[in-house]
């Protein structure tokens, strides 16, 4: 709070403002104390002065436009008249430490604002002095909702992402255990292939994976094992006669049609990355690998298509806690800057967003790398 330690170095008598005996006609204010009421008005923090006794000397205008009191009714009153009934014990506590002069001290403490939104605010205190003598305290009160809100928001993000990443690397380090023994087998098992038609078949019918076997000629399916059926939502005598590309998106027929061709002119063995339409029509990522092979004499194409689906939300996952902390990391760069809050921070990069027609994680990207108008 550099701003309100600046204030602390104010002297008690610079900033209260007390009543001038009855009998004496009122001077008027020096320029420096107008000028100094009118700085401190014009903050968003609350600075307030209090006696030894913790009732109100002086406070600036920001209390009254937080709270809702008028500033001059809280003169004389106890601290304690606008922190809620909770607070009171721990406030004491602070206030009774600044007061002996051993410690600067702060807390934070909760309460409705005059619009009835519950804030949260940073109080922190120093002790004032006149001739060494400790004659009250000066307080300055910070709104610092926005930040604790993130804080917190931050916290369970990460906290959720840990314990997904955790699931998921265990569910993927026994699926990927499963199918180091897959392929292990399937190594063993393609070796025997030449000799028996029937150790083939146990293969197949066993993989771990979908796999189907393709005419080079046609493109039509001659052959699906039983994970090709689970993973299409297709029973086999529909998937058998079926084109190849038909598995794959409408959109997307020609570029299937194009690469069938492609690979069987180059007799290719590839893997790549695609999606499967399921017969409800939802689509599913998977890892396709493919082999030209000769089976009873006929050269074949044979697909092995995996189920990618954890490992896509994993990176989903990354992406987005990536994304956060651009947005994070800009929004503390210009709520720094502009000397702005964290909430007007944001209300800047998402109308630059939108003005950009960018994603906003591209706008914090920008003003992180200095790119951006808005630094």
């Amino acid at each position: 709070m550099t701003d309100q330690r600046e204030f602390i170095k104010l002297s008690l008598e610079q900033l209260k403002r007390p009543e001038p005996p009855a009998s004496k006609s009122k001077s008027s204010p020096t320029q420096l104390e107008i000028e100094y009421e009118r700085i401190l008005d014009s903050l968003d923090d609350v600075i307030f002065i209090v006696d030894k006794n913790g009732n109100i000397l002086f406070v600036n205008k920001a209390s009254e436009r937080r709270t809702g009191i008028p500033s001059k009714s809280l003169i004389g009153r106890h601290y304690s008249y606008i922190i809620e009934p909770e607070y009171k014990e721990s406030a004491d506590r602070s206030f009774k430490k600044a007061i002996s002069g051993k410690t600067e001290t702060s807390l934070e403490i909760e309460f409705q604002n005059s619009s009835g939104r519950k804030i949260t605010v940073e109080v922190a205190w120093k002790t004032l002095y006149e001739n060494d003598i400790a004659v009250g305290v000066l307080g300055a009160s910070r709104d610092v909702t926005d930040r604790k809100l993130a804080q917190e928001t931050l916290k369970k993000v990460n906290d959720e992402l840990e314990r997904r990443v955790r699931e998921r690397t265990q569910n993927l380090q026994k699926a990927n255990e499963l199918l180091q023994k897959q392929i292990d087998e399937r190594v063993q098992a393609q070796e025997k292939l030449r000799e028996t038609e029937q150790k083939y078949r146990g293969l197949f019918e066993n993989s771990g994976d979908a796999v189907i076997i393709v005419d080079i000629e046609t493109g039509k399916i001659l052959d699906a094992n039983p994970q090709a059926e689970q993973l299409t939502g297709l029973p086999g005598q529909e998937l058998i006669g079926m084109h190849q590309y038909r598995l794959h998106p409408t959109e997307d027929a020609e570029h299937y049609l194009e690469k069938f061709q492609k690979h069987i002119n180059n007799e290719m063995v590839f893997g790549i990355e695609e999606e499967v339409v399921k017969k409800d029509g939802t689509t599913v990522p998977v890892y396709i690998s493919s082999s030209l092979i000769n089976l009873d004499r006929k050269k074949v194409i044979q697909f092995i298509i995996k189920d990618i689906s954890k490992e896509k939300i994993i990176s989903d996952l990354r992406d987005e806690l990536a994304a956060k902390i651009l947005v994070n990391r800009a929004k503390a760069i210009i709520a720094k800057q502009r000397k702005i809050n964290d909430r007007d921070a944001m209300r800047l990069l998402q109308q630059e967003s939108r003005r950009q027609r960018r994603k906003l994680k591209e706008i914090a990207q920008a003003v992180i790398s200095s790119r951006s108008i808005l630094v």
